[in-house]
């Protein structure tokens, strides 16, 4: 159990650069008010997190009850989480300002193609990514509604293969740096295809970046029917060092994992939702 809550936190934390790429804006607008965080939670703590508390990973709300984040996230659920552990989202921009609102998370799915070396609980090197013909795409669902939160919507299935991304700018939305635990987002380049399952970003895009954070398609400002779009979930890096490799994002513009989050949200919820 030890090895799955300590593989958890390193995944879910990512990996963070001395300075990134592009320009990093604090969400001080609450443009992103549907992108959270998960949080684990230790009682007793025998593992030195402060407070006991450590964050696990993005999250995008895409019904008023289940969240979109990274697969290796979820899938070190499969070993059962124990009595001592809890696991919450917050859509606070700022990840300890308010624990009121922190929303249990109850129940995990991961896209069938996605393996780990997890078994039993017990997990070994995190995978590397990306990985051919697996979708590094998970759920999580929560015990009750977020309260006056409005779903994201994922992209269009093929959207990168079509192009009509190269056109719009790219949003990666996170809680890592420059202040670890406060909402923040980056305007990007346009990310390319890596085949069905997988795109990559620029060099050092997904270093401050959490996993299971997302990659949203423009514009930056939501209105009318201009309205964003989700087009990946944060997965790793492809090369030795995140400061000089290119970011790896999981693709949710794909049919086949579609059509299972919306399999996985009947099977939580029923097939009206």
């Amino acid at each position: 159990m030890r090895n799955l809550l300590i593989t958890a936190l390193a995944l879910g934390a990512g990996a963070f650069p001395l300075q990134a790429q592009n320009p990093i804006h604090i969400d001080e607008d609450n443009l992103f008010p549907n992108v959270g965080t998960g949080i684990l939670v230790v009682d007793p703590n025998p593992f030195g997190l402060p407070e006991g508390i450590g964050p696990i990973g993005g999250v995008t709300l895409i019904n008023e009850r289940v969240v979109v984040t990274a697969a290796h996230i979820t899938k070190n659920s499969e070993g059962g989480i124990p009595p001592f552990v809890l696991i919450y989202v917050t859509f606070n921009s700022q990840l300890l300002a308010d624990r009121s609102d922190w929303i249990p998370v109850t129940a995990f799915g991961w896209h069938p193609t996605f393996t780990t070396h997890c078994q039993n609980g017990q997990c070994d090197e995190p995978p590397v990514f990306p990985m051919p013909g697996v979708s590094d795409v998970g759920l999580m669902l929560l015990e009750r509604p977020a309260k006056d939160i409005k779903p994201a919507h994922l992209a269009h299935p093929g959207t990168l293969e079509s192009g009509r991304g190269d056109s719009q700018d790219m949003l990666l939305v996170n809680y890592g740096p420059p202040a670890l635990g406060v909402r923040n987002y980056q305007v990007i380049p346009p990310e390319e295809v890596f085949d069905d399952r997988y795109a990559l970003g620029g060099v050092g895009e997904a270093c401050p970046g959490d996993s299971g954070g997302p990659t949203f398609l423009g514009p930056l400002a939501d209105s009318g029917d201009k309205r964003r779009t989700i087009i990946a979930v944060t997965s790793g890096f492809k090369g030795p060092h995140c400061r000089t490799a290119r970011a790896v994002t999981a693709r949710v513009d794909n049919l086949d994992v579609q059509s299972w989050i919306d399999w996985q949200i009947a099977q939580w919820l029923g097939p009206q939702h």
